[in-house]
């Protein structure tokens, strides 16, 4: 992620070309080939934020860097206010910085990719549909996000309906579809095979690991271990 302070740019990629000027935020997907072309006189000033993100392939089938930058000057001016309070959070270390920044990352890809889906040419019966299943893949995309981060705090559907704005049926639903799983059967997927590196390393025993990744019952937490890898968890300590 670039976004460009003082000067412009030209970001030659591998399927084209990216103009940045001042308060433009323009994207890279990771692992791209890319140039950069600026005037050395005038010189450059940008600031750019390398992230990894499991979700980056299904976010990059919505959103092109080609078309950024965001045309709308108000949707840009609310980005450069984000940017300043990212780079402020930078200067302090705590967790709760690093959790801000994050947010605030996530905020601004979440900003790129409303306005991406608004800009796209459709008409009629076809906004509608092209909308829904938009909506429907950010919704999966968000939810998958926050479980990849929270997966071991305690999680009901209903919190995590209400933080996404949905009813706890939509969310299961929509999850369900885009995915061919059940949201709790990816989250005890996350569970089960952080818990089984946990064990692997040797680092914590069966009971430390349960705690480690959601579970507070051991023997609950050891059941669902034997179901999802069939042997019990004590058996992949080293």
């Amino acid at each position: 992620m670039i976004h460009i302070i003082n000067g412009t740019v030209q970001i030659e990629l591998p399927r084209g070309r990216l103009t940045g000027r001042p308060g433009d935020t323009l994207l890279v997907p990771s692992d791209t080939l890319h140039r950069d072309n600026f005037d050395t006189v005038s010189g450059l000033k940008v600031f750019m934020v390398f992230f990894t993100w499991a979700a980056e392939p299904d976010y990059f089938t919505l959103v092109k860097p080609t078309a950024l930058p965001i045309a709308s000057t108000r949707v840009a001016g609310d980005m450069a206010r984000l940017f300043d309070r990212l780079r402020a959070g930078l200067d302090f270390g705590t967790d709760a910085d690093r959790l801000l920044v994050r947010s605030q990352v996530h905020s601004i890809l979440l900003m790129i990719l409303r306005e991406a889906l608004r800009n796209t040419p459709q008409h009629g019966a076809q906004v509608k549909n092209a909308y829904g299943e938009r909506h429907r893949r950010l919704l999966m995309l968000r939810a998958r996000q926050y479980l990849d981060e929270h997966f071991a705090e305690p999680i009901s559907l209903d919190q995590l309906a209400r933080m996404l704005n949905v009813s706890p049926f939509y969310l299961s639903h929509v999850f369900s579809r885009e995915s061919d799983f059940s949201l709790f059967t990816y989250l005890t997927n996350l569970r089960m095979r952080r818990a089984r590196a946990l064990l692997q390393a040797g680092t914590d025993n069966v009971t430390e690991a349960a705690h480690a990744v959601g579970y507070d019952d051991g023997g609950y937490f050891s059941k669902v271990f034997r179901k999802y890898f069939g042997v019990p968890p004590r058996d992949m300590r080293n």
